[in-house]
């Protein structure tokens, strides 16, 4: 009976992985296809430029331009489903976060082809500089997001569950702490030192460098030290060299893994701050960009 429920339990995990793994390659897959049709458009944007198969005015380049437009105005439905309780059951958050990133891309894409590069009038420049800034503000957004989130989609990053991962490897490297105490303590100092990021923007960005920095030379000075430590331990001891390669390797694992938690805590603090101002002036730029949009599109039927 427990053969086969471990069986049973190690298929189960087996099933997990593969299923983990399959939506990873269908969401790069997904991305990447999107990403060569966006850019095929604005090719064909491009290449209308000169030859002005359709204009803005009429036909198929209206028709870019309204379809465009209303994707910039559905952008708003993102933060209209996170904070209007009678939107609350209307599908999933990362649906519509998804659907954000897609019309946040896309209406810019066909705008482009609606303009097909040509400035036009003040009111056309006005409204496609005001989209252009949202459209790469909102490029700024995504990587501050992905940053604060375990992926883009993910569930947000908590300092607490950062902390907890890193007091789990700290535990896991007590053996090896025992042989060089030096390095216990170097890497103490070093995670309360990233513990204590100061508030400030320009304090948290100079903080930030320097425990890069602090980091990349810790780390490599600790692996060296540790490993002179168990080629000691292991000609007094008498281990083959496979069993102290084996060592050698997760040592260096789980320090590679306690500096990258690490570095995730450092870039939660600093990312979280650039997040916060980035959606302090975000809105306001998206709210100019939907009024000349309203006026250009007022003084394009009205004159």
């Amino acid at each position: 009976m427990q053969t086969a429920a471990l069986a049973t339990q190690t298929s189960t995990s087996s099933f997990q992985g593969l299923s983990a793994a399959l939506r990873r390659s269908v969401g790069y897959l997904s991305t990447l296809g999107f990403t060569l049709l966006s850019l095929f458009l604005l090719y064909l944007g491009w290449l209308n430029r000169e030859q002005a198969v359709w204009i803005a005015e009429d036909g198929w380049g209206y028709w870019f331009g309204i379809v465009g437009g209303s994707l910039m105005l559905l952008l708003l439905l993102y933060p209209m489903r996170k904070r209007l309780n009678f939107m609350s059951k209307w599908l999933t958050v990362k649906f519509w976060f998804r659907l954000h990133m897609v019309f946040g891309v896309l209406g810019p894409v066909l705008i482009m082809m609606h303009s097909s590069y040509h400035l036009g009038s003040l009111n056309g420049r006005v409204a496609l500089f005001s989209m252009l800034i949202v459209a790469i503000s909102g490029l700024f957004g995504r990587y501050f997001y992905t940053r604060i989130h375990y992926g883009l989609y993910g569930r947000k990053a908590t300092f607490a569950s950062l902390r907890a991962d890193s007091e789990l490897l700290t535990k896991k490297l007590g053996p090896l702490f025992d042989l060089q105490p030096k390095a216990k303590k170097l890497l103490t100092d070093y995670e309360q030192s990233v513990l204590q990021a100061p508030r400030g923007m320009i304090g948290s960005a100079v903080h930030w460098v320097k425990m890069r920095y602090t980091a990349a030379r810790l780390y490599h000075s600790v692996i060296r030290a540790l490993n002179k430590k168990l080629l000691a331990a292991a000609h007094l001891k008498g281990w083959k060299r496979s069993k102290v390669r084996r060592k050698q390797m997760r040592m260096r694992s789980i320090l590679l893994e306690h500096r990258k938690v690490l570095r995730q805590i450092l870039e939660f603090h600093f990312y979280e701050r650039l997040f916060a101002i980035w959606h302090l002036l975000h809105m306001p730029l998206f709210i100019m960009m939907v009024g000349t949009g309203f006026v250009h599109v007022y003084a394009v039927h009205a004159y």
